[in-house]
């Protein structure tokens, strides 16, 4: 039995206290880690939210400072009550931020507001840190251009605030602004117990407080400005969880053992499940993030990684040519045929590119619609517009798509540049600048970058901001042209054309600022303009017909009938007097839609006409498919129609057609007495330009009609 004793029983006796002295120093050094964790997890949080807090506020003052309006309301036309009614009234009311302010680079203020009222002064009497904040803007402007952005957190008469702050600057691609001309705009967040207390009810932690001195025995943290000074603590309570679990689990260590055994198993287990998951979510996101989900293609992020990884940092330049083809209509395939087919098209596509390339391009999908083409290297220039002119060559030929035969068109952008491992970005955009302009002059053939393209869009924004102001200011006006009854020569109609004589600057044709307005939408506002003034002007004079010219934009707005008729109640005028006059441009992109607007004008007495007859190569189709009331036939139609056959019998023709049609019909820019003379043969009755009368302005046009009338009288 002492054998027993001294070799078995001792030896397990020493060995169970042995291990229960490790058990109850394992706990003791776990409840300890339990309470370092907690410790740490408090922070962290803390950290976190504080450091959302500042990050969202620099992408909310990214997103306020780059905006066209805010462009022009700063630089082109400097408007504070626009600033206070936008960022003023925002910072009065709203929770994103409570704060703010528009400097010059130095910090001076030229506009401030505070939920508390207005500020000035400079920005660093107001906040901590400002001048290191400002260097960094300064080295961020250098790097990234105005899209730079700066935030830290600072201290004002408050306490402890976030702020953040950008380079106003448009959204357009407007020039990049001179320092001396440059506005900072600087919103700022108090940071106060309110977002503590939230911080503290989302990861359930004591509720942390701001305080000048911690608490020997609290958890704290120091908060600092950009110029690395202490501005705040936070401070909180512990809840050191590990005390209790020891307290409770002491007195039963057999069982706690095997519950902390099973536990720590069951916590790894779950750990490196929970690992291998946030590993396979960062590839897929890895992936995402570059990789085309629809073509497997590099994204627009993928594709200037590629490239900023291929240009070597010690050589700083490397020539680099990318083509941007963008596929015209494909928005119409997704409406027609889903969106399916859209993305069996670009994978068609894509291949049929990398067919062309063969290995010596890069190819990339840059955008919903657009796919890219991208080279390096000294020949680079040369192979891209090589594949692009191949690439434009095939667009006519149309691409299988399942059961479906797909024609599309192409519009091509190419740009060739040394390029920097930090400017990809740049050379991307001058490609989607370039793809820009195909589009705009038609699409079907390739434009070259060139500066003067940013130089025209720079200008026609200023164009558009211009034509704001002459509305407002009353710039615009209109001219009537008579529309002539040939064989009375009594004046039937009118046709009501805009005129702008800028006061600053001198007239502008139509031709120029008609389409700025197209593209900027204030379309509506002019073309609402011209039917309320020539309705009301002409409106008085008789019966006499008021024809106006309605563009493709407004066509498009589904109010307009809704307009039109309250327009012409308004005034007492009879929607047979009104003949709105629309091009085929809208007809071609939205036959459908066309359709169901005509018809609804014309059912209300309106008269319908299609302008500029002759210069659309389907014109002829559109007077079977569509119920005009008149076709008014274009000066290049009847121009010299006496000295040439052909165009008089493609006149003749078309008259025959129209009349048979029930159609009224109306020569437009007439010049010559043997083009009326010949028109007037071939069964034309209304004539309208130089020859027969000039447009006039209102008190012109009322002489003239006094003149006819008194002639009449005397007859």
């Amino acid at each position: 039995m002492l054998n027993f004793t001294l070799w078995i029983a001792l030896p397990a006796v020493a060995v169970y206290f042995g291990v229960c002295a490790l058990v109850f120093v394992a706990m003791h050094l776990m409840s300890a880690e339990m309470n370092a964790i907690d410790s740490n997890r408090g922070k962290s949080a803390i950290a976190a939210a504080v450091e959302s807090l500042v990050v969202g506020l620099a992408e909310s003052t990214a997103d306020e400072a780059t905006w066209t309006e805010a462009y022009i309301n700063t630089y082109i036309e400097p408007n504070p009550a626009w600033l206070d009614s936008v960022w003023g009234a925002t910072a009065r009311i709203s929770d994103t931020y409570d704060t703010a302010i528009l400097t010059d680079m130095s910090g001076n203020i030229i506009f401030g507001e505070t939920s508390r009222g207005p500020v000035t002064g400079t920005l660093a009497e107001l906040f901590s840190g400002v001048p290191q904040l400002l260097e960094r803007l300064e080295a961020g402007i250098a790097r990234a251009g105005d899209d730079a952005t700066v935030s830290n957190l600072s201290r004002n008469a408050r306490g402890a605030a976030a702020l953040a702050g950008a380079v106003v600057h448009g959204n357009s691609g407007q020039a990049s602004i001179p320092r001396e001309q440059r506005r900072v705009l600087w919103l700022a967040r108090q940071l106060d117990d309110i977002m503590l207390r939230d911080v503290a009810t989302r990861f359930q932690l004591p509720l942390p407080r701001l305080v000048e001195v911690p608490k020997p025995d609290h958890d704290a943290m120091a908060l600092t400005d950009a110029a690395g000074a202490a501005i705040a603590t936070i401070d909180w309570p512990p809840r050191r969880p590990g005390d209790p679990a020891f307290a409770h689990t002491a007195t039963i260590a057999v069982l706690v053992m095997l519950i902390i055994g099973v536990l720590i198993f069951v916590v790894l287990a779950a750990f490196r499940h929970s690992i291998k998951l946030r590993t396979a979510s960062e590839e897929r996101d890895w992936y995402n993030a570059r990789y085309d989900g629809t073509t497997g293609l590099l994204s627009r992020f993928g594709l200037e990684e590629h490239i900023a990884q291929a240009i070597p940092r010690k050589r700083g330049e490397l020539p680099v040519a990318v083509s941007q083809i963008n596929v015209d209509g494909l928005q119409d395939i997704v409406g027609l045929y889903g969106r399916e087919a859209a993305n069996e098209l670009l994978v068609a596509l894509a291949e049929r590119f990398e067919t062309i390339t063969d290995g010596q391009a890069v190819l990339a999908r840059t955008g919903p619609t657009e796919l890219s083409l991208a080279r390096l290297g000294e020949d680079a220039g040369e192979k891209i517009r090589g594949f692009a002119d191949r690439i434009l060559a095939g667009a006519g030929e149309p691409v299988p798509v399942g059961n479906l035969k797909l024609k599309i068109g192409l519009s091509i952008g190419v740009v060739d540049a040394p390029t920097r491992r930090d400017n990809v970005g740049n050379l991307i955009r001058m490609a989607e600048t370039a793809v820009a302009r195909a589009r705009e002059t038609g699409g079907n053939h390739t434009v070259a970058y060139d500066p003067a393209i940013e130089d025209e869009r720079r200008r026609r924004i200023e164009l558009q901001a211009d034509i704001r102001r002459g509305l407002e200011a009353g710039e615009f006006d209109l001219e009537y042209q008579p529309i002539i009854d040939f064989r009375t020569q009594a004046i039937l109609g009118v046709e009501a054309l805009m005129r702008w004589n800028r006061r600053a600057a001198g007239p502008m044709g139509p031709g120029e600022f008609i389409p700025a307005a197209e593209a900027s939408g204030l379309i509506d506002d002019l073309g609402m303009f011209a039917l309320r003034r020539a309705i009301e002007e002409i409106g008085p004079l008789g019966e006499l017909k008021i024809s106006v010219n309605v563009s493709p934009a407004q066509l498009r707005n589904p109010t307009l009938p809704q307009t039109v008729f309250a327009t012409l109640d308004e005034w007492g005028v009879a929607a047979g007097r009104l003949q709105l006059e629309v091009t085929e441009s809208f007809l071609v992109s939205h036959p459908d839609r066309a359709i169901r607007l005509i018809e609804q004008l014309r059912q209300s007495g309106i008269i319908i006409a299609l302008d500029d007859f002759g210069t659309g190569y389907s014109s002829i189709g559109y007077l079977k498919q569509f119920r005009f009331d008149r076709v008014k036939l274009d000066r290049s139609l009847v121009a010299e129609i006496d000295s040439d056959p052909v165009q008089a019998a493609l006149v003749e023709s078309t008259m025959i057609y129209a009349f048979a049609m029930g159609l009224a019909v109306t020569a437009e820019g007439v010049e010559r007495r043997e083009e009326a003379a010949l028109l007037s043969r071939l069964g034309c009755r209304e004539f309208q330009g130089y020859l027969f009368a000039r447009p006039l302005r209102l008190a012109q046009l009322e002489r003239l009609l006094q003149g006819e009338q008194a002639l009449r009288q005397a007859s």
